[in-house]
């Protein structure tokens, strides 16, 4: 199985906020690191749909892509059905935590001018997806991940995580696409100093 991650680098620190970070998509072949695509996206932006497009794109081919969650460099929100329809794979939206709809959204009226556009593409998700779904990785014990879905099924969904799981809740190509942002996001933003 061909699976690309996206997940995004590190925030900077407090004063510099406004920036940039990384979005980082990593390809695992049969778990296997095969490559690895970096683009700058905006903090709190509005950018991170195009550049997870990007990335895919470069990384074909492939089965899947694996999103954790769909914010990303804060309120960077990536469009999961636009992602799939414009590459024409399938997205599996994973979260350790199952999102409150209600602190999104307050947030989101907080502390964006265009928080409706923002909030939009989150309730089509959720609408598309039918829902956020717990899954249990291990059957015998241990949390759920919650999921969403777009252009699979939930059972394909789940049969996929299971199989990409090997260590704990974290879905393996999400688990080396996080060590691999974190590490990039920390030498980027030691080269902009």
């Amino acid at each position: 199985m061909i699976t690309v991650a996206i997940e995004d680098g590190s925030l900077p620190p407090i004063n510099k906020r406004k920036g940039r970070t990384l979005l980082i998509g990593v390809r695992l072949v049969n778990l296997q690191l095969n490559n690895v695509v970096c683009k700058s996206i905006s903090i709190d932006g509005l950018d991170a749909t195009d550049k997870a497009i990007e990335i895919v794109e470069k990384l074909l081919p492939l089965d899947v892509v694996l999103l954790d969650g769909i914010s990303f460099a804060g309120f960077n929100i990536i469009d999961a059905e636009r992602l799939w329809y414009e590459t024409g794979r399938p997205v599996i939206i994973v979260t350790k935590k199952k999102p409150s709809k209600e602190d999104v959204l307050s947030a989101l009226i907080k502390h964006f001018e265009d928080w409706k556009l923002r909030w939009g593409i989150i309730e089509k998700i959720m609408k598309i997806s039918k829902g956020i779904h717990p899954v249990r990785i291990r059957m015998d014990k241990g949390k759920p991940i919650y999921i969403e879905v777009v252009g699979i099924t939930i059972h394909s969904a789940k049969d996929i995580l299971k199989r990409l799981t090997v260590w704990g809740r974290t879905p393996e190509p999400l688990r080396v696409a996080k060590i691999i942002a974190r590490g990039l996001s920390s030498a980027y933003f030691k080269f902009r100093e």
